[in-house]
């Protein structure tokens, strides 16, 4: 008796060795972005791109004067570069940097890029870094030394690259700061709401069929 319930479960056992082995040799999925909106001219890597293109990993967009760029990722997560701006974007990294103008983001589905990266999606601009969790924001490079951020709503752990501030936030409905950095010293002040408005980040988040729930703070989903 015995002997037959081997034989029936040696099927069973080789279909589960050739799955784990499977699953050891399969390589990561690789994330692209896919621009669904622009106007002007916009370059990805130099070259003039077109709505529908892709953005690979590791990309540099850069907008012009009278130009803007919305990318999709994802599915549930999309990030609007303003006119005269540079946004270099990391999937694998799981980082954007904002080298020149200004961005938003609705972000609502980051779960896969994070699940190895410490738990948190890293946005930079200048001397700003922000540890995201499922978040909506609006940033701007206000000159070379100064950044403005706004957390429209979620949560993040807000710092510098140079580690000498560690600031968390949380907010339902629009929260600023503006971080300087002069003389190697950083300052950090309380800002109002610029540059963006309500209608503009819930039209963003419209543009992946998302809304913008202005009473409870997001999560990654």
């Amino acid at each position: 008796m015995k002997v037959q319930y081997l034989i029936l479960l040696m099927p069973l056992f080789f279909m589960m060795s050739c799955l784990e082995e499977k699953q050891k040799v399969s390589p990561p999925q690789s994330v692209t972005g896919k621009i669904i909106g622009m106007e002007g001219d916009v370059k990805l890597e130099g070259k003039i791109v077109e709505t529908g293109d892709s953005v690979p990993d590791g990309s540099v967009i850069t907008t012009s004067l009278d130009g803007y760029c919305e990318i999709q990722f994802l599915g549930s997560n999309i990030i609007k570069i303003y006119e005269d701006s540079i946004l270099r974007i990391s999937f694998t990294d799981s980082t954007i940097s904002l080298d020149r103008g200004a961005a938003a983001a609705v972000l609502r589905n980051i779960g896969t890029l994070i699940q190895n990266m410490d738990d948190v999606f890293t946005i930079q601009s200048g001397t700003v870094v922000a540890g995201i969790r499922g978040t909506s924001f609006y940033m701007q490079r206000e000159d070379a030394d100064t950044s403005y951020f706004c957390l429209c709503n979620g949560e993040i752990d807000l710092s510098d690259s140079n580690g000498k501030f560690s600031q968390p936030m949380k907010n339902i409905h629009h929260g600023a700061v503006r971080i300087s950095e002069k003389d190697n010293q950083i300052e950090v002040s309380r800002a109002p709401m610029l540059y963006h408005t309500d209608s503009d980040m819930e039209a963003l988040a419209s543009r992946i069929g998302e809304k913008m729930d202005w009473t409870h703070v997001e999560s990654s989903h």
